[in-house]
């Protein structure tokens, strides 16, 4: 599923007409599509009410209506003025057992929200522009309203936020899920649209894959996600799934490598060798019996003579996190730099934290990486390795194809929205933000599970992918299993390899659900 402005939204459905595919069509697809999700929180004999505005939006909840309707749930239709239902629509619906219910009667519109189990917001689409007019203001007021009770669907966009920029210039619907169609409006990966959209849905309507072929922002789902997931033969042994060396933690920063070391053991590495001081190695031995450690101390702060012991390790391990609590300073900046020369360029590399710090004072530093690098940078990281800041009236994931061509590596720009880049310009990005991961932590486990993931011999663009996700979706277990607003990054530990799980669980065709 593509990420698109409205103008290249309107350029699929075109590319889709062009194909052969009716405009009547589309919209059946569509109205299908929301009614089927609708239909998987309905409950027999609860009604559901569908809000109808002009346009395509209204259109497309009628139809929605109309498949409800014929599948037995019961459904009251509020339609606003300049409503997209023809006469002869409504009395189909009517005649199927709908209700049909004008916006301008407050009374009738507030009963029938307050009896709904589910309400459909199909009041204003993609093409609507500024703050919603009346009545539009006032039903969205209601619907919000009654979200304690009901359950409130948008229709490919919550109505009053603007497709394109994200921006709500006024009253506008908070949906508790949102089915987004044919293709994700890049405004609802945009804050503070973001802030309305509840859980996102996309479902396709049938564009053509070759009228999407050349845009560059892709969704990372699932299906995509379980398709990377590396295979675990029965007769393998721990050699196959590869060894990770992590060069992180320090005397003051102790819990760094713990949280690397224990992401990719978890992601199904099968060595973890850490180098660090006597301190931090007894630390993580506290935490983690199962990894292996360098024969002698490792201070980054010794600068580069501490780095060249660690050449056999270097050349010895598939992949190599480098960076999470290693401290900052000129001599640790040496210690990275030095590492970079003693790495093969060939091997896989992770740089997290203080190694993005490091990076950014070391002089051309895009040379040093070889081909199979991942950078795993905040937004203020990646404004220092950039020498500017980001630009603000664009989402960071139309910015960071380009550097991740201009810097030949892949590059994972956490953020609410985390986006994958990688060096041949396409993006992909992770929709689901979560704010349970806005604490200390969490990115050395990202950059532990993505080296984790390279030991066992997928590529940086793949590897960083898939940690992406199952990092998210691991994040998502724990807020929903243990009932829980909040998380420690260690929790992840434990539903990292459940996500995995979750993305391959065979299906009854012997086929993975990813």
């Amino acid at each position: 599923m593509k990420i698109v402005s409205v103008a290249q939204m309107r350029a699929l459905e075109a590319a889709g007409f062009a194909a052969g595919i009716s405009e009547s069509a589309l919209q059946q697809r569509a109205g299908q599509a929301v009614a089927e999700e609708v239909f998987r929180l309905w409950q027999p004999a609860k009604r559901v009410v569908v809000l109808v505005g002009h346009g395509n939006n209204g259109r497309d909840g009628a139809v929605a209506a109309e498949w409800l309707l014929r599948h037995g749930a019961p459904v009251d239709l509020i339609v606003a003025p300049r409503h997209a239902v023809k006469p002869e629509e409504l009395a189909r619906l009517q005649a199927l057992g709908g209700s049909v219910i004008s916006s301008e009667d407050n009374s009738a519109v507030g009963g029938a929200l307050r009896g709904a189990l589910i309400a459909v917001d199909a009041l204003a689409g993609i093409g609507a522009r500024g703050a919603l007019r009346e009545p539009l203001a006032s039903l969205a007021r209601q619907l919000n309203a009654a979200r304690d009770a009901v359950h409130v669907l948008a229709l490919d966009l919550p109505s009053g936020v603007d497709a394109d920029s994200g921006d709500v210039p006024g009253d506008a619907v908070w949906a508790d899920s949102t089915v987004t169609l044919g293709a994700v409006k890049q405004g609802l990966l945009r804050f503070p649209a973001a802030e309305h959209v509840g859980r996102l849905i996309p479902r396709d309507i049938g564009i053509p894959d070759s009228a999407q072929a050349d845009l560059p922002y892709t969704l990372l789902d699932q299906p995509m996600l379980g398709s990377l997931v590396p295979p675990r033969p029965l007769n393998a042994h721990k050699y196959r799934f590869g060894r990770v060396l992590v060069l992180a933690g320090s005397d003051h920063f102790l819990g760094a490598p713990v949280l690397c070391s224990g992401a990719a053991a978890r992601v199904g590495a099968g060595l973890i060798t850490v180098a660090a001081t006597r301190d931090v190695r007894r630390n993580v031995a506290a935490h983690l019996p199962e990894v292996t450690f360098a024969e002698d101390d490792v201070s980054a702060s010794q600068g580069t003579q501490a780095a060249r012991p660690l050449e056999r390790y270097l050349t010895s391990h598939t992949s190599l996190v480098l960076g999470p609590g290693l401290g900052r300073g000129d001599a640790i900046t040496a210690f990275v730099g030095e590492v970079l020369r003693l790495r093969p360029k060939e091997h896989q590399l992770v740089v997290d934290a203080d190694g993005l710090f490091a990076l950014s004072q070391l002089p051309d530093w895009p040379a040093l990486l070889g081909p199979n690098a991942v950078l795993t940078p905040h937004s203020g990281e990646l404004e220092r390795l950039l020498g500017r800041e980001l630009d603000p009236a664009e989402p960071i994931w139309m910015q960071v194809g380009a550097l991740a061509q201009r810097w030949g590596c892949v590059l994972v720009a956490k953020g609410p929205f985390t986006c994958v880049a990688a060096p041949d310009g396409r993006v992909d990005v992770w929709p689901r933000a979560n704010a349970a991961l806005a604490t200390g932590g969490t990115g050395d486990v990202l950059a532990g599970a993505i080296g984790g993931l390279l030991a066992q011999g997928l590529s940086a663009w793949d590897a960083a992918r898939l940690g992406v996700g199952i990092h998210g979706l691991a994040a998502e277990r724990v807020v929903h299993m243990r009932k829980w607003r909040t998380l420690l990054a260690s929790d992840l530990f434990d539903e990292l390899p459940a996500a995995l799980a979750d993305l391959k669980t065979p299906s009854p065709s012997g086929r993975g659900r990813g």
